[in-house]
Formats: structure tokens, C-alpha cells, sequence
């Protein structure tokens, strides 16, 4: 939401609440103990302070929200007990609403309420929790889903659609027929863009060619591992190595840094302009353990909870027969896990950034977030091994959750599984059972156990991982 001329901030209005004085704060942490009260010092504000943050209020005064974020953030990281911290975490709110990026808008003011109780924008802090608390409510009820039944088809998606007829034939349950398709391949795309190398446009023909026959396509595409994308080395993530000690760069995206994910909306609406009707987000892990280390996520740690991270505090190494226990959820000590719920919410806020700005263009997209079984079954295992927490992924903006089942013999019912998921989910057509082409009939002789649930049926070579 973009905010008028009449109420943007006066640098007159702010710089005479500090002149002559300088208020230490301490920034509290967020959700933790409440900050301390401001302290009243003659010390006059140093100007590299104030050059600091008039740099960051010209940027947000001509509408470069994003220069904005940054150079606020940098006066709170630079100068701890500054007195334009309070300032300056109210003004990260404020661009980050008129750039609509909400989602942390609201973020950042029910942060700034805890930090600052007392600030004189308390009671607009209110008001835009509640403004910004509903807005994203209706946003996510609003939409209606659709059960989905179809194929996922694996290999170069140009000849899947000779192939079509024949499969498709077998898939007889009532609903929309679905067809997935990879958009990937291991030297790059099957689609036009810029930002990643193309394999070839083959995405673009099966599409039409769907669609010419009543089907719906989505296409399988990561979020972060994708080694063929366009960047320059400073926007790959960081990994730690508990054994090394040593952090090194990875071939993983950095979400937490803000022109990695312009390029990646960039290159999801290239996939988008294919025509195609869904989106589907496969990976698993979205982001491991020991990966989310780069500088601009170290940056936000400490700026949500005045605390840097240091990696070899994350973990307590066991020995056992000469080699280090390094299970993340045996050996993770409680900054290990506040790190860990931490960046799964930031790499999903940033995500449902991506999906926003690309429904802005095609909001009748679909996306499609497949996610392994443990995250059901083990939650406290799928968050620290794979960043997947599924309370928190239903809130950011994915339409439909999908779930691999096995019928095979001496494995749990699969049909608990797909319960538990229908259970967090809270709507069966937003979930959707993946199932083994040569399971169809055992599945068509209990179609009422899936309680209305979607199908989607992969090809052996296809078949989803299971732990």
C-alpha cells in the first residue's frame, strides 16, 4: 500500500524530537524481555548517526523503499544505542508497507510494539497491526480450491504430450485432470528466460497443448537449490560445516538478500507467461540445517534479536565410537532452534513476497508445496533437517499441499499420514495424496477413504522421495 505525500515523514518533525538530546535505547528482543526505558544523555548525536538515517528517510521520501529497508536496518546494526534506533525500526515498517511487502510490514510493527511500548507511534502501530492483521487474513480465505486429480510426467516435458492420451486414459475419478510437468532439467529450463539457462521453450508448446485438450499444467520448479541460475557468487547462500568449522558458499540462492529475490520473481513470471496454471515446489529440503549463514541473514538475526549468531554455538558434539553425533535435533542447542524457527518464517515471508508479486500479474496461479512425510509424522525432525514447518507454510501463501504415499507392504497406514495432513491443512481439496501409477486400482477400490482429497499419480522414474 503506497502512503500519500500528507503522510510521509518531516525530517524537521523527526530531527526536533532528538535535537539537543540523545535518547540511548536498547533494543529488546522480540517476543523475549521488553526493551529497556530510554535513557535521557546530554550527549549530543553524533552526525555520522544522523547522516545515517537522513540517507535512509531521502530514499523512502522518493519512493526507494528498498534503499530504504537497508539503510535503516544498517543504523540499528551500526549504531546500538543510538537515538534514532526507535526511529528507525518504525520507518523499516513504514517502507515495507508502502513497497507492500505486508507480510513483514506487520512483522516489523508487532516487533517495534514490543521493543518500544512507549514510543509516541504506539497507538499507529496498533492501528496497523490490525489493518495489516486483516488485509492478510482475507487475502488467504478468500481464495476457493479445487480438487485436483491428474499425472505428474517426468523427463524433457516436449514429448509428454504423445504420451498423454494413453496415461490419462487410466484416470477416470471425477475432478479437474492435472498434468505436472518438471521445468528443469540438470543444465537449466524449459522456458524462456533471462535469469537461468534454457534447455529449450518446450514448456511453452505443452501448455498450449493442454490446454487445447481440457487439462490444466502445472510445473515442478525449486525456490533456492538452482545451479544454473544467473547470479553472481555474493547471492548463493553460505553452509556451515559443524565438522570444518568453516563456512563456504553453497550453490543455494540467498533469499535474504534483497535482489536475489527480484531476480527470482523475475523468474517465476517467466515461467508464469508460459500460460501454465500452477506452480509446484518440490524441494526438500527448502533449507537444511546448517545452511542460511550469509551476512544479510546474520544481519536480520541480530536485528530481531539484538544477538549475533555464531555457528559453533549451534551445536554440542557428542562422541560415539570416534565420530561426532551431528543430528541437527539431537545435537542443537537452543540457539540452534531459535535460529532454526527463525529463518524457516523469514525464507517463507520472503517466499510469499515471490508468489505476491507474481499474482499481482496471474492471481488465478496455483501454488503447490510437496512436502515429506516427517513433516507430518515428525515435525520437530522436518523443521530442523529441512526447514519445513507446516503450521507456519499454510500462513504464507501456498494454495495446496501435496504428500507422497507408499502402499507398500510393512509400511504405516498411508491413509493416517494423508488424515494428519487433511488435520494442520484444514481443508481436504487443499491436499493432495502423490500415489504410484501401479497403486491406481488399490486407490480407485478406496476412493472414500481420501476424503475428497487430490490425486495425483507419478511415473516409477518419477517417484517422490520417502524417508
Amino acid at each position: 500500500m503506497k502512503v500519500s505525500s500528507d503522510n510521509a515523514m518531516n525530517k524537521s518533525v523527526i530531527y526536533n524530537r532528538f535535537l539537543g538530546i540523545g535518547l540511548v535505547v536498547s533494543l529488546g528482543l522480540a517476543g523475549c524481555a521488553g526493551p529497556r526505558a530510554p535513557a535521557v544523555s546530554p550527549v549530543p548525536i553524533p552526525a555520522v548517526q544522523r547522516d545515517a538515517f537522513e540517507e535512509g528517510l531521502k530514499a523512502y521520501q522518493e519512493g526507494d523503499y528498498e534503499k530504504a529497508v537497508r539503510q535503516f536496518q544498517s543504523v540499528i546494526i551500526r549504531f546500538p544505542g543510538s537515538a534514532f534506533l526507535e526511529e528507525a525500526q518504525w520507518m523499516i515498517g513504514k517502507s515495507y508497507e508502502s513497497d507492500n511487502a505486508l507480510e513483514r510490514a506487520l512483522k516489523e510493527y508487532q516487533s517495534f510494539r514490543v521493543n518500544f511500548p512507549n514510543s509516541s507511534h504506539r497507538d499507529e502501530a496498533v492501528l496497523r497491526i490490525d489493518f495489516l492483521d486483516g488485509l492478510l487474513h482475507e487475502r488467504t480465505t478468500r481464495r476457493s480450491f479445487t480438487r485436483h486429480v491428474g499425472i505428474i510426467f517426468s523427463g524433457n516435458p516436449g514429448p509428454a504430450p504423445a504420451r498423454w492420451g494413453k496415461v490419462l486414459e487410466a484416470v477416470t475419478f471425477e475432478g479437474v485432470h492435472t498434468v505436472v510437468l518438471p521445468g528443469y532439467g540438470a543444465n537449466g529450463v524449459y522456458f524462456r528466460t533471462d535469469q537461468a539457462s534454457v534447455i529449450n521453450e518446450s514448456i511453452h508448446g505443452a501448455v498450449k497443448a493442454a490446454h487445447a485438450q481440457g487439462f490444466k499444467i502445472w510445473v515442478r520448479l525449486p525456490a533456492r537449490h538452482l545451479p544454473w541460475f544467473k547470479v553472481p557468487g555474493e547471492e548463493r547462500d553460505l553452509r556451515y560445516d559443524p565438522v570444518k568449522k568453516k563456512l563456504a558458499p553453497t550453490a543455494a540462492l540467498d533469499l535474504f538478500n534483497p535482489t536475489t529475490l527480484d531476480r527470482l520473481g523475475r523468474f517465476y513470471l517467466d515461467l508464469a507467461a508460459t500460460g501454465a496454471d500452477g506452480i509446484v515446489m518440490d524441494e526438500n529440503p527448502l533449507i537444511d540445517a546448517w545452511e542460511g549463514f550469509s551476512p544479510a541473514a546474520q544481519a536480520g538475526f541480530l536485528q530481531d534479536f539484538g544477538e549475533s549468531i555464531t555457528p559453533e554455538r549451534m551445536v554440542t558434539t557428542s562422541l560415539a565410537g570416534g565420530k561426532a553425533d551431528l543430528m541437527p535435533e539431537s545435537s542443537g542447542t537452543p540457539l540452534f532452534w531459535k535460529w532454526s524457527g527463525w529463518k524457516n518464517r523469514e525464507v517463507l515471508s520472503r517466499l510469499a513476497e515471490v508468489m505476491k508479486t507474481v499474482r499481482g500479474r496471474y492471481p488465478n496461479l496455483d501454488w503447490v508445496r510437496i512436502v515429506s512425510p516427517s513433516a507430518v509424522t515428525q515435525p520437530h525432525i522436518a523443521l530442523a533437517r529441512s526447514g519445513v514447518d507446516l503450521l507456519e507454510e499454510k500462513q504464507h501463501g501456498f494454495d495446496y499441499f501435496g504428500i507422497a504415499l507408499s502402499f507398500d507392504p510393512g509400511r504405516d497406514n498411508p491413509l493416517v499420514l494423508l488424515d494428519r495432513l487433511i488435520e494442520l491443512i484444514g481443508d481436504s481439496k487443499r491436499v493432495m495424496a502423490l500415489v504410484p501409477m501401479e497403486a491406481y486400482r488399490r486407490v480407485a477400490s478406496r476412493l472414500n477413504d481420501f476424503q475428497g482429497a487430490g490425486l495425483l499419480f507419478f511415473e516409477a522414474e518419477q517417484e517422490p522421495a520417502l524417508p
